[in-house]
């Protein structure tokens, strides 16, 4: 696998913005999803974000003021329990359900 050039991951980022689907994006470049990940959480390709949102501010202005161009945030959280079996696990609502 190889890892996306600067002006590659500029596509990206502005395809990610214009709503294009990750199926998209891996039938158009051929990679593996965990790739575009690396980018849009910007583990590779750093600094490419802000190029990529000064060129669509002049491609597209509109787009650029509905966009949120912070990098990309996992939705999903993980939840530990540090003390399983204790009454802490139960009474304390963000460790979530004791499994």
């Amino acid at each position: 696998m190889a890892f996306f050039s600067d002006s590659q991951a500029i596509d990206i980022w502005k395809a990610k913005w214009r709503g294009d689907s990750v199926q998209s994006l891996i039938s158009t470049y051929g990679e593996n999803p965990f790739r575009f990940y690396e980018v849009w959480m910007e583990l590779r390709n750093v600094g490419t974000r802000l190029l990529a949102f000064e060129e669509l501010k002049v491609e597209n202005p509109q787009l650029a003021a509905k966009t949120n161009p912070e990098p990309h945030l996992p939705k999903r959280r993980v939840v530990t329990m540090r003390h399983l079996g204790s009454d802490e696990a139960y009474s304390n609502p963000q460790l979530g359900f004791p499994f």
